[in-house]
């Protein structure tokens, strides 16, 4: 073999041996990592590298509950807005996220993964992370911030009155929040933990009418006001006159927004309805409603409504919008003789409304003002009725908590903090609200946990609310109707469901941190049954330390003003049997953050990061005196440094 071909085979077997070398090293690292991410994988700002799945999971979950708890700021023209990432809906998809991170480097051939392993040997592979938001919550945000903060919306037109005479109000252009790319803003800003203040796009919006639109308007305002018109029949024999005033005072313009936008013309019923309202006393007869009558062993009857005689101001508004546009200027009164209730004894046997299905108790204090909120919330909601089939939603059946309508401050939790707020204290009505819904198996819409755990209520089986969001909504899944029952004490809130479970009904409590279930009556065997379980907690996360200045401290001492617990996660699971025998079941986590320990340490021991920090700890000087003579030691000999 000559010397040329010995150096070949040498060199040959020397790049083989080397490929050999790397293949293996490539192999082995797998086989190490097999049910890990592979080396340098984050998601977002979380390295999740050397992560078993549950552990990607918790990682993301942990990351969630930093940037959910962190506001965000924007700009909008001269405003500097905050945003509490909460409001919108703001969310990690942790799971997507972390199966993601699992799948980099394990797809395609074998040679694709190793030449991903060998390129990410030294580089970083980052994958955005999976982030989204409420588009309700935040179109309604969005909106709110045009309204307050941008002095030019559009106006698409209107017909107003001076006196009695119509004036045209012409459609002008305008500008607002630019929705689509304002929510792309937020969850980029949202989406990471080194926020900077980002401006929000102000977009122009053009009316929906042009002045020929609102020219057309004008014309039937004008021929609706040229005179005044009578209403009338025989029997009895009755007339309202209207008067020119009269008209223009109810006059309104409607913009119809569809795909020929138009804008009507015609009369507000509220006021036509102020102006018959004194010949009501004279001619009708209230129709009286069907209602529900609990009795005493949790069954309920249906008390029947009765007819009555009515003047409807709606039909009467539209009789009053045709005779204004003829030349008579004349109609017949759409009197209605033997009206029947809104809701009649027909619709409520037809609810079939039968006994007491779910009912849940749970405890307070006396006399705070959140236990005023709480009974005026229960009270709002009391007497409910749900059709087989609806929804309710507990922010819309209640509305918006103001002091106007009796609401006072109390403790809220909002990023993490319990701080005062117009109806706060609320959420435990929503838990024990959710348990009736839970325990009477009914389908679950949406609810949100508590943040942190309170032992009043039942562990991951319970419910938070504020306004806007989070929200509470459940619908009746059931043939039957659901008619809504609540009740307090100085101590106590219950919320009670009546509707037909085979005279099955359950009966709950929470009370010493105990949840206490009790099956009431067994029914007659064509009910269906709720049974449900909670699990050990797993997933504990530690609480982080907070510290706050407190100059009248020593640099020795330290004040906890909060101890701190731990954070957990637990698995809720509800099982349905029905009569049939067919079973239905349904499982989710529950995760209780940690609750921050809370010190306050004078400002020179704060954390030099701490923005009340300060360098130097003030200097404790010694005094002594021998007779007549005081001798004061100087700074220099009396001073201790911190950490010393």
């Amino acid at each position: 073999m000559s010397r040329n071909l010995r150096l070949s085979v040498f060199a040959l077997a020397a790049v083989a041996a080397l490929l050999l070398l790397v293949f293996g090293a490539f192999g082995i690292d797998r086989a190490l990592h097999a049910d890990e991410v592979l080396r340098n994988v984050s998601v977002g700002e979380s390295d999740l590298s050397g992560m078993k799945l549950e552990e990607a999971q918790a990682a993301l979950q942990a990351h969630e509950d930093e940037l959910v708890t962190t506001p965000a700021l924007f700009q909008l023209n001269d405003a500097t807005l905050t945003l509490d990432p909460e409001t919108v809906g703001f969310f990690v998809d942790e799971q997507t996220g972390a199966a993601a991170a699992m799948n980099v480097g394990r797809s395609g051939s074998i040679f694709q993964q190793f030449g991903w392993w060998w390129n990410h040997l030294a580089t970083d592979e980052v994958l955005n992370l999976p982030v989204g938001l409420d588009s309700e919550a935040f179109a309604s945000v969005a909106a709110e911030w045009s309204k307050e903060h941008i002095a030019d919306p559009p106006f698409d037109g209107a017909i107003t009155v001076d006196g009695i005479t119509p004036v045209a109000e012409y459609p002008r252009a305008g500008r607002r929040v630019d929705v689509d790319s304002a929510a792309a803003t937020v969850l980029q800003s949202l989406a990471t933990t080194d926020r900077e203040t980002a401006t929000l796009e102000i977009t122009s919006a053009t009316p929906a009418l042009t002045d020929d639109d609102v020219d057309q308007a004008l014309r039937t305002a004008e021929k609706m006001l040229s005179g005044p018109v009578v209403l009338s029949r025989r029997d009895p024999p009755i007339a309202i006159t209207f008067t020119i005033e009269d008209l223009a005072g109810a006059l309104v313009s409607i913009v119809i927004t569809n795909s020929d936008p138009t804008l009507e013309v015609g009369f507000d019923p509220d006021e036509v309805e102020a102006i018959i309202a004194p010949l009501r006393s004279e001619v009708e007869l209230p129709p009286v409603e069907a209602s529900f009558k609990i009795n005493d062993d949790g069954t309920v009857s249906v008390v029947p409504g009765q007819p009555g005689t009515l003047i409807d101001p709606v039909l009467t508004t539209a009789v009053l919008e045709g005779a204004a546009l003829g030349s008579s200027r004349q109609g017949d009164l759409p009197f209605q003789d033997g009206a029947d209730p809104e809701f009649t004894t027909e619709e409520a046997e037809a609810l079939e409304i039968k006994h007491l299905v779910s009912r849940f108790t749970t405890y307070h204090s006396c006399c705070e003002s959140r236990v005023d909120n709480i009974q005026l919330f229960a009270d709002i909601v009391d007497g409910t009725l749900v059709k087989p089939g609806d929804s309710v939603s507990l922010n819309d059946l209640v509305g918006q908590r103001t002091e106007e309508r009796g609401f006072k401050p109390a403790g809220t939790i909002i990023r993490g903090k319990i701080v005062d707020t117009i109806g706060g204290g609320v959420s435990q009505f929503a838990t024990t609200f959710y348990n009736a819904v839970f325990w009477g198996g009914y389908e679950d819409i949406t609810h949100k946990a508590h943040s942190y755990y309170f032992s009043r209520y039942p562990e991951g089986i319970e419910a938070t609310i504020s306004w806007p969001a989070p929200n509470l909504e459940f619908r009746n899944n059931r043939d039957s109707g659901i008619l809504i029952r609540t009740s307090h004490t100085d101590t106590s809130i219950t919320v009670s469901f009546y509707g037909n479970n085979g005279d099955r009904s359950v009966i709950g409590e929470q009370s010493g941190g105990i949840t206490r279930i009790t099956v009431s009556s067994e029914g007659d065997g064509t009910g269906y049954i709720v049974e449900a379980q909670v699990s050990d907690r797993y997933s504990y996360t530690e609480p982080s330390v907070e510290y706050t200045a407190n100059a009248a401290l020593k640099p020795e001492d330290e004040k906890v003003t909060e101890k701190g617990r731990q954070g957990w996660t637990v698995s809720v699971t509800r099982t349905i049997t029905n009569a049939d025998g067919t079973v239905d079941e349904e499982s989710w986590p529950v995760r209780y953050r940690a609750q921050p320990r809370e010190v306050q340490v004078h400002p020179c021991m704060l954390p030099a990061n701490h923005p009340a920090y300060v360098a130097e700890c003030p200097v404790e000087e010694t005094t002594t005196t021998t007779g007549s003579t005081t001798t004061s030691t100087s700074a220099a000999t009396t001073t201790t440094t911190a950490g010393g």
